[in-house]
């Protein structure tokens, strides 16, 4: 086998579909990666906002509550609509937003109000 040229050409051609079929792999994986960690940022962020939001009423009884009440936050240009109610005796706060995805989330949170 003097003249192996073809087999060379084999070889690269094997080479090069491997090479092709892990990066038509890799590249979608690593972005949905991506879209789930921004997600999951955003979960995280939503959540202790909303946290944020609830406290006020939690530690003043008396305070009423608003029927919704609309935020666009300055660093994610992300908006987002708070919704208290009271439930007995628990205050529920929700926040609803779009997420990276284009889809609507909710996060609810309770609370148990101070006495007095």
């Amino acid at each position: 086998m003097k003249d192996n040229k073809g087999f060379t050409l084999i070889e690269v051609l094997i080479t090069v579909s491997i090479l092709l079929g892990v990066v038509i792999t890799v590249i979608p994986l690593l972005q949905l990666l991506i879209l789930e960690g921004e997600t999951l940022t955003d979960r995280r962020y939503m959540n202790q906002e909303l946290l944020d939001e609830l406290q006020p009423f939690l530690w003043s009884p008396g305070r009423s509550l608003p029927q919704s009440q609309h935020t666009t936050f300055q660093g994610n240009g992300m908006k987002a609509v708070y919704h208290f109610t009271q439930e007995r005796e628990l205050i529920k706060g929700c926040v609803e937003w779009t997420n990276v995805k284009e889809k609507r989330e909710t996060i609810c949170l309770y609370g148990v109000s101070r006495k007095k």
